[in-house]
């Protein structure tokens, strides 16, 4: 049975090696153009850009067309999403021929990079699929994830947040 662990790019995770693995990328967008949130992305130069930027900026969840490709081939697919409450990423849970558990991560960055290298782990381990998705259900109570914004600026210009926050 061919196994994949699918995330989004939240995770800033571009390879898991070991296992068959994709990263699918969110998108940064502005008036003026587009950043893929690839491992290609020069991400300082784009922070820099938005942090002088005074224009409206929105972030767009992956389409499904990019999940459908990043789920190709798979029998059995383990997802691991940003948290639902910021991203519609989470919704893309079905693909015709497969078995897809997604794992809301409630989260971002490293601990949705966390939630995959466990799933890497159990994968290798030769885990039954129902198995893995108790297990990593399990693992997720137990990580949290705190960290701090330089600034809500970009988050209220794209009306993730009140502007008098």
């Amino acid at each position: 049975m061919k196994t994949k662990i699918v995330v989004d790019s939240s995770s800033n995770l571009y390879a898991l090696p070991g296992v068959d693995f994709a990263c699918v990328p969110l998108k940064i967008v502005t008036d003026e153009g587009e950043y893929l949130d690839t491992a290609e992305l020069d991400a300082v130069g784009m922070a820099q850009t938005l942090r002088s930027y005074k224009g409206k900026t929105g972030t767009s969840c992956p389409n499904v067309a990019d999940w459908l490709a990043a789920y190709e081939g798979a029998e059995e697919v383990f997802v691991v999403t940003i948290t639902g409450t910021l991203s519609g990423s989470y919704n893309r849970q079905e693909h015709e021929g497969a078995r897809v558990f997604v794992l809301d991560s409630l989260s971002a960055g490293p601990e949705c990079r966390l939630l995959a290298e466990r799933l890497a782990a159990l994968v290798q381990a030769g885990c039954a699929f129902d198995d893995a998705a108790e297990r990593i259900l399990a693992y997720h109570r137990h990580t949290h994830l705190l960290f701090s914004l330089e600034s809500l600026a970009n988050l209220a210009r794209n009306g993730r947040v009140k502007p008098a926050v």
